[in-house]
């Protein structure tokens, strides 16, 4: 694909090419100025230093050369303070992480469906509600008393007006009724693919004095739409337009742009031509709107799995490219791997198959499409790899020999924010033109949206239109001013008023989305954690440089421990405290159940080995010590059928030394002792399984487990409670087992607790404890029911429930929840496969068996969802239903919320 060059000198040239915004080979002192005052962190007066540091021969511009040097030399990050530099360091690095990673994310989704298909799994058909039409609905079946806007039908000019008008005044809170939204669909699919049949559409600029107008992305955002509808006019015949790709995701008013551009192209098939960008893929829509994604989250909210299926399909017909006039190439993102590409060969492409081709393919079509919807240009000759992990990077040499092979006179793309935070941006001497038409980008990118106004009188000379757009609420107003309105004036001003509010949400995000980093990989944290036998603090530059190593992208975490105030006056951190900070959680009913099964589940595989206390003792103390530590744990547990994973153990590890007294030996590995670690056992089960007992027994056994607090060991050291707890059931164990053999007869455990001092004051519904009370008790806690107690037993009837139970408790399902919260996306992938009936239910063995495509669709090293989980999971989360035991899969999977235990609030919800 062209000449290597080193990955440093990749990323200088694409530094430099960000400076040079004109592209003429020199920063002026007005580009430098602009791209470093939009990476916040620098004063003018700093800015002004930098440049002139950087021009060595004073000559009012930096050269590459100059550039070169001032990089190398280490003169441009001096004296710029850490913010400064570490902005600076981040526009070096050039990736688009949510596109990046989107390409893994499709090719699992992609898998968990294959699985699907290969087991058979889609065959169970389930019935579909029949829906008929009410009295008092109108041809459509929309309620009379549907408070929404009303279409007529057939759509007209004035009726795709009137709905322009509707959204204007708005948004999307009075929303088409969903019948009315299929309609339109289902008519613009028709009409669309008779008008437009091949991928690529021949095109003119309107005669005799029309215009053509091309927009570039616009994400979701509303207020861009209608800003430019409002200001250059409506589309009609005379006054066309072209939009360029990317109408969804991000933002949350998808659904409102395509409704109102389908609306015009039913009314006049000439007035406007749409595009496919990379996002009108339901792979990428899937995609929670931080991570790039977001359009079915929102059509889900607003109308359910059916009408999105038909949205879906009308991105099948969208076009791929326009030729203009035979002399201007419009595409989404850009030029392709394919040698001597022209757009007859193009127009062979089966591009109403799919919404897009699967990321990885190697069939040169699907490939060719995939380029021209996600590639992007570079100022290097020849063609790279992506960064985004889909389409290359192509040189100006690819430009210009496409644009001679098809006698073209350049090529219009949109696809990314230019880097000087404009809305356009020339390459490839200028016959490359980048539009971009979301201002102030996801609501804190600073920037200006921009369109392309092509005019029949001066083709091929085009005009530029910058727009910054104020927030929707306020342009009803606006647009009331009608002639009066200046749009520039009102653009300048809206930019400059939402320079510090932008800057302050870009770290909003970005600190948000590290929490959610956190939280998705805390399994690999903790296995770090246990791998290392890492004690209870780290210097803060040591946990740093662990998040960088265990979690995905380029994230300031300096900065971050900073801004969270978690940097000790030692410049430690504590690490499960941190770790435990952020959690997620289920707000599901049916999920809570399961929790308590999952805990139950885990200590009763311990009971049911039925050991005797010495025995108990010698298989976690392995060298005999009397303490273990993480590995030797790890080790031991991993030998029960505990139903957990061996990251669900990590967590459940981490979880239970960071509760206890820990001893840090010399090799600087984390150690407790070993009565602490099983009393720690017992005191989870006893929060969850003695909920069922009787109250009588709770309240007695309450009673007798304070008293043997009281009875001290004698010589036992002081510790903590959970330690002195387990140290005195110990001693008393011992002491009760008069045989000698590590059991409790029964006729034991009730002589022994008879001899406690100041039994005779403990009370059942206020009268004294007696013998046969003593008798009954002793034959509910024989949980294996073979007349005796073991060691464990016998602690966890006992056991106090203290601090730190509740983190205990969650510690051994929280892996699991994160887990499911992580590929939740891919889960409700491998569901929506199955809902054949569009219900966002499944029976409840096809939800066991998503879960397993996502388990044989993890990387080898990850880990996935016992057996027994799924079975327990599935089982907690059917209600029964006329075609069986049924899960609510959509439900379950928007019940995830993020939670900061220190505040207890929830700082982000995925529930529609």
């Amino acid at each position: 694909m062209g000449e290597e060059m080193s990955e440093q000198e990749k990323s200088l040239r694409d530094c430099f090419a960000k400076f040079d915004a004109n592209g003429d080979g020199k920063i002026q002192e007005s580009e430098f100025k602009r791209l470093m005052s939009s990476l916040g962190g620098f004063s003018s007066k700093e800015i002004k230093r930098l440049f002139k540091e950087a021009d060595t021969d004073c000559s009012g511009s930096v050269d590459w050369r100059e550039f070169l040097s001032w990089i190398i030399n280490g003169t441009a990050l001096k004296g710029m303070g850490a913010k400064g530099a570490a902005s600076f360091e981040r526009l070096l690095n050039t990736e688009t992480q949510d596109e990046a990673s989107f390409v893994e994310s499709a090719q699992m989704g992609h898998s968990v469906t294959e699985y699907l298909k290969k087991s058979g799994s889609k065959g169970k058909s389930r019935t579909k509600k029949k829906t008929t039409t009410k009295a008092g609905c109108d041809e459509f079946g929309v309620p009379g008393d549907h408070s929404g806007h009303r279409i007529q039908w057939p759509m007209t000019r004035q009726g795709a007006k009137d709905l322009l008008d509707h959204f204007l005044h708005n948004g999307s809170r009075k929303p088409l009724h969903a019948r009315h939204v299929q309609l339109i669909l289902d008519e613009f699919v028709a009409s669309y693919k008779s008008r437009h049949p091949k991928p690529v559409i021949e095109t003119e600029v309107p005669q005799p004095d029309g215009r053509l107008v091309i927009v570039g992305d616009t994400h979701g955002q509303l207020a861009d739409v209608l800003h430019i509808l409002y200001h250059l006019g409506p589309p009609s015949a005379q006054n066309r337009y072209l939009f360029n790709g990317d109408m969804v995701d991000r933002g949350s008013q998808g659904v409102e742009i395509l409704l109102i551009l389908f609306s015009f192209f039913l009314a006049d098939n000439e007035s406007i031509i749409i595009h496919r960008g990379n996002h009108e893929n339901e792979d990428m829509n899937a995609l929670h709107a931080d991570n790039g994604g977001g359009f079915e989250d929102e059509v889900m909210e607003k109308y359910g799995l059916s009408v999105y299926r038909h949205f879906i399909n009308a991105f099948k017909s969208l076009s791929l490219a326009s030729v203009i006039n035979k002399e201007i190439f419009v595409v989404h993102g850009g030029l392709t791997r394919v040698k001597n590409l022209t757009v007859d060969y193009i127009n062979t492409l089966p591009f109403q198959d799919y919404t897009a081709p699967h990321p990885m393919s190697t069939n040169v079509k699907e490939q060719l499409f995939s380029d021209l919807l996600w590639s992007d240009p570079t100022e290097y000759e020849g063609k790279y790899k992506s960064d985004r992990g889909v389409g290359i990077k192509f040189g100006p040499d690819v430009t210009t020999k496409f644009c001679s092979q098809n006698r073209l006179r350049f090529l219009v793309r949109s696809h990314q924010v230019p880097e000087d935070g404009r809305g356009f941006q020339k390459q490839h001497n200028d016959r490359c033109v980048t539009v971009f038409s979301a201002s102030n980008y996801c609501g804190d990118g600073g920037n200006f949206g921009a369109v392309i106004v092509l005019s029949a009188a001066n083709f091929p000379r085009y005009e530029v239109f910058e727009h910054f757009a104020a927030p929707l609420e306020e342009l009803p107003a606006i647009v009331a001013q009608g002639d009066a309105t200046d749009w520039n004036q009102m653009s300048t001003s809206q930019q400059r008023d939402s320079v510090e509010t932008s800057r302050a949400a870009r770290q909003e995000k970005t600190f948000e989305r590290m929490i959610i980093s956190i939280i998705e990989k805390k399994p690999q944290l903790w296995a770090y954690i246990i791998r290392n036998s890492l004690g209870q603090k780290l210097k803060a530059e040591d946990f740093v440089h662990m998040m960088e190593q265990q979690t995905d992208g380029d994230h300031p975490w300096m900065e971050a421990m900073e801004g969270w105030k978690v940097i000790d006056a030692n410049g430690e951190i504590e690490v499960t405290k941190f770790l435990n900070r952020w959690v997620v959680k289920s707000e599901s009913a049916g999920y809570s159940s399961f929790v308590n099964d999952a805990i139950k589940q885990v200590y009763e595989a311990i009971v049911a080995m039925d050991m005797d206390l010495s025995e108990t003792f010698k298989m976690f103390d392995t060298d005999g010590d009397g303490t273990v530590d993480l590995k030797e744990a790890k080790q031991v547990l991993e030998k029960f059928d505990l139903g957990l994973s061996s990251s669900q153990i990590d967590r459940l590890l981490g979880q239970l030394f960071s509760t206890s007294s820990v001893i840090t030996t010399a090799d600087k590995a984390a150690r407790m002792s070993i009565q602490d670690f099983l009393g720690h056992f017992t005191m989870v089960y006893s929060a969850t399984n003695n909920a069922d007992l009787p109250r009588w027994v709770l309240d007695t056994l309450g009673q007798i487990g304070r008293l043997i607090v009281k009875v001290k060991a004698p010589g036992a050291p002081d510790s903590t409670p959970h330690a002195a707890a387990a140290s005195d059931m110990s001693k008393l164990f011992t002491e009760i087992d008069t045989s000698g053999d590590g059991i409790l007869q029964l006729d034991e455990f009730v002589t022994g607790i008879e001899k406690l001092p100041g039994l005779e004051k403990c009370t059942v519904d206020g009268v004294p404890l007696s013998h046969a009370k003593l008798v009954e008790i002793s034959k509910i806690l024989d949980v294996t029911g073979d007349g005796t107690l073991n060691y464990l037993e016998f602690q966890q009837a006992f056991q106090l429930k203290g601090q730190g139970t509740t983190d205990l408790e969650n510690s051994l399902v929280e892996d699991l929840t994160t887990l499911l919260f992580r590929y939740r996306v891919h889960i409700r992938t491998g569901c929506q496969f199955l809902d054949e009936v569009d219900s966002c239910k499944v029976l409840s063995e096809e939800f066991g068996n998503v879960l397993r495509g996502v388990n044989n669709a993890l990387r080898s090293n990850e880990q996935g969802i016992s057996e027994s989980q799924i079975k327990h999971l599935s089982s907690a989360l059917a209600v029964e239903d006329e075609d069986g035991q049924i899960v609510a899969y959509d439900d379950f999977l928007r019940s995830f919320v993020i939670a900061d235990t220190e505040t207890g609030e929830v700082i982000k919800s995925f529930r529609a």
